[in-house]
């Protein structure tokens, strides 16, 4: 069984992103206005929308973790799941206005796990949002998301199927981010990381999902929650396999291969 690495060579791998909880705070703080917050805490049919938007409120104004509340979990997955894209969806936005919202209600979710670890399980799916919005939102926001995902594997990597997917959205945000030389190393060592995760948690998880029928896909075969499994597909396509601008040639034949694996191609 393959060990996860050592905390500090996890902090030494991940610290050209400056790992930081807060990191997309001031970004919320000009692209979230009260009518996008309202709207987050009304999307549960309005209920408990005022005590919902009070618990938003600071996490808006000073970047502050609200306290744990059902409610307000509630509607920051409806809003986790909206698609931006789809003119009809509801509960949510649509367009650039959707998926910030869609961002600050992954983000919000991502920040409770560590604190509230019983609750959270799953997370490939809220990871596989928020980095989706990430990237359609631009590279100041892709390179705060994975910051925020930096700091957030460190504090709490997740449960043993959802830790490998976190290692990813890392991987696909850097992989997206970096294109100079230089950084192909830190590049490939990167997705040596998340292969490394990925055996990892096939071996720790419960020897029933063996039996499952998707077992045997590479990382998308780990989870029962399986709802964002296109997301990860196309992200995967996208900028591991065929991206716009390729990596730095180092990195380059190891991204394509890995990325095959997560596309199923």
């Amino acid at each position: 069984m393959r060990e996860r690495l050592e905390s500090h060579a996890q902090q030494e791998l991940l610290a050209p992103l400056r790992p930081n909880e807060s990191a997309l705070t001031p970004l919320f703080q000009t692209n979230i206005d009260e009518g996008m917050l309202r709207e987050i805490a009304e999307a549960d049919h309005g209920w408990k929308a005022d005590e919902c938007f009070a618990l938003l409120r600071p996490m808006l104004d000073a970047g502050v973790v609200a306290a744990d509340d059902f409610n307000l979990r509630e509607v920051l997955e409806l809003i986790r799941v909206s698609e931006p894209g789809d003119p009809e969806w509801s509960p949510g936005g649509h367009g650039q206005r959707g998926h910030w919202m869609r961002l600050f209600a992954c983000t919000a979710l991502v920040r409770f796990a560590p604190t509230r670890r019983d609750l959270f399980s799953g997370e490939c799916n809220t990871v596989a949002q928020l980095t989706s919005s990430a990237i359609i939102l631009g590279k100041p926001v892709a390179r705060a998301t994975a910051s925020l995902l930096a700091w957030r594997f460190l504090a709490f990597p997740g449960a043993d199927e959802d830790a490998p997917f976190v290692a990813l959205a890392i991987l696909l945000l850097s992989t997206h981010l970096e294109d100079q030389e230089d950084r192909g190393q830190w590049l490939k060592e990167l997705g040596k990381w998340v292969e490394d995760e990925e055996a990892r948690a096939r071996n720790a998880v419960s020897p029933w999902r063996s039996s499952m029928p998707h077992w045997d896909k590479w990382l998308l075969g780990l989870t029962l929650f399986t709802q964002r499994e296109a997301v990860w597909r196309t992200l995967a396509q996208r900028i591991l396999v065929q991206p716009e601008r390729p990596p730095p040639p180092e990195a380059c034949e190891a991204l394509q291969l890995l990325g095959a694996l997560v596309a199923g191609i």
